[in-house]
């Protein structure tokens, strides 16, 4: 079971799916399919990531996350019937793992239908299934900020941002997002740009 990741990005593929190829200092590269939080990688960066190794009958496959609970979020939705990991990764690239739960825990079908493969009797098993699975805190889900806080500090961590570099890095997140709620991934992008 291969459960983490570090290394070099050698190729970021951004499209239907989404990957990085991260070579290991032991010279071995794994290619890993991530949601498209990921999309902002630049070859040659340093990367580390938590991953779930899923075995199928025809294939061996890496899935990475910023985070252990996306991770492990991940893994419970692959527990839905006729949820594989594919449709699993759609959902957490159309929304964040915390917006999912939401959309569980208000059983608001009709918008998780909007991830692409999935559709409306997908959605509705997700939330019948996951709805009594789940420890569903709603106070962390309504503290928005700090979700967000939180995602980006994980993802900072996961490019190899430290001590210094971290705490600027959140203090400038803070920022932006006194400036209004936005997506993770530009709050990434903006934090990471000089």
């Amino acid at each position: 079971m291969i459960s983490y990741i570090s290394g070099k990005v050698l190729k970021n593929n951004i499209g239907k799916n989404n990957y990085v190829d991260v070579l290991l200092p032991s010279g071995i590269a794994y290619r890993v399919f991530v949601t498209s939080m990921f999309n902002f990688l630049e070859e040659g960066s340093q990367i580390s990531m938590y991953t779930s190794f899923q075995v199928r009958e025809d294939s061996q496959t890496l899935y990475g996350f910023s985070t252990q609970e996306e991770r492990d979020f991940f893994e419970e939705l692959l527990t839905v019937s006729g949820i594989g990991p594919k449709s699993a990764l759609s959902i957490l690239s159309t929304y964040s793992m915390d917006r999912v739960k939401k959309i569980i825990l208000d059983g608001d079908s009709v918008l998780l239908s909007k991830t692409p493969g999935l559709g409306l009797k997908g959605a509705q098993k997700v939330i019948l299934e996951l709805r009594g699975k789940i420890d569903f805190e709603k106070d962390d889900l309504q503290m928005k900020g700090n979700v967000k806080l939180g995602e980006l500090k994980e993802a900072l961590k996961s490019l190899g941002f430290v001590g210094k570099d971290l705490k600027d890095g959140m203090k400038k997140g803070e920022e932006v997002l006194k400036g209004g709620d936005v997506d993770i991934e530009v709050l990434i992008k903006k934090v990471l740009q000089d």
